[in-house]
């Protein structure tokens, strides 16, 4: 790996100490000294831009906070940065391991995979349904993924640009979309599936990434989320149905069998909450922008 080869792009606003975690995590990083480091900030005021340009080789480019969006602003990291493997970072998640861009970019070694995504798990201090949740998501499992014809569904789409590598050939062909409020990483997975790329997830490559979300703020977050992905996700009814039963059905399991009996009524809240934000962000065509703005956890949007 040389400084060609890899631009590492973080997008930043009031990051606070666990941004300074991060820096110092990259710093450890095996081949870090050979890579490109881009911070796009969004208008802090805490210090974040000036702790940024203090890491080693780093650039820092400043947007106005309205400029900031979650596809238009990755799109602009692509355009500024100059390698040809484009590793995306948010603020606060945190490489585990010294290995971590290593074990990233194992999967490339596959020229029709188009990108990877990394492992996440919980902090130390995040609470149990968290915790439950992201190991659902992130299993430690590899899975190497290619659209097999049909209709495409989440599971087969889902891609988390938390902590990815994306091939600056295969954004150029498929970029992110400017105009979803979020979801602009699944979107994009989505498209490269169907121009014939492949998608990675890498579970050796591990960040810290945890957020503890009351129910309003997870209503929240999945009615943007479902407003985001109206006309992507090509999943039926039915078949979601069926997963969500089983979800619950595992979520029970694994409260029961580690003794964490009251988790099992917030683990129900919590996936009510979510349903019924993603419920209400997939009709979000039918509700006043009123109601959208109150619905949604980035208001701005609206």
């Amino acid at each position: 790996m040389s400084a060609p080869e890899l631009s590492i792009i973080l997008l930043t606003k009031n990051g606070g100490e666990l941004f300074g975690e991060v820096l110092g995590a990259l710093a450890a990083l095996d081949g870090i000294e050979n890579a490109e480091v881009l911070v796009i900030d969004s208008g802090s005021t805490d210090g974040t831009p000036e702790r940024a340009a203090a890491f080693p080789g780093a650039r820092v480019h400043r947007i106005p906070p309205a400029e900031f969006g979650h596809g238009r602003t990755r799109n602009l990291g692509a355009r500024l940065a100059t390698a040809p493997l484009l590793v995306y970072l948010v603020q606060d998640a945190t490489p585990a391991s010294p290995d971590f861009l290593a074990q990233l970019l194992a999967p490339l070694d596959d020229p029709k995979v188009a990108a990877a995504y990394g492992r996440q798990i919980a902090r130390p201090e995040a609470d149990p349904v968290e915790r439950f949740y992201l190991e659902t998501v992130y299993p430690e499992t590899p899975e190497v993924r290619a659209h097999a014809g049909g209709p495409m569904g989440i599971r087969t789409m889902f891609f988390s640009n938390v902590a990815a590598v994306l091939r600056r050939a295969a954004w150029e062909q498929v970029p992110f979309d400017d105009t979803l409020i979020m979801s602009e990483d699944q979107q994009w997975a989505k498209g490269v599936l169907l121009a014939g790329w492949k998608i990675a997830y890498a579970p050796e490559a591990v960040v810290f990434h945890s957020h503890h979300y009351s129910l309003a703020q997870i209503f929240r977050r999945n009615f943007d989320s479902g407003a985001s992905l109206v006309g992507i996700s090509e999943d039926r009814f039915a078949d979601m149905a069926r997963y969500e039963l089983a979800h619950l059905g595992t979520g029970c399991r694994t409260f029961a069998h580690r003794r964490q009996w009251l988790q099992i009524p917030r683990f129900f809240a919590f996936e009510a909450a979510r349903a019924a934000g993603f419920a209400a962000g997939q009709r979000e065509k039918w509700l006043p922008r009123a109601m959208k703005r109150l619905f949604s956890l980035h208001r701005y949007h609206w």
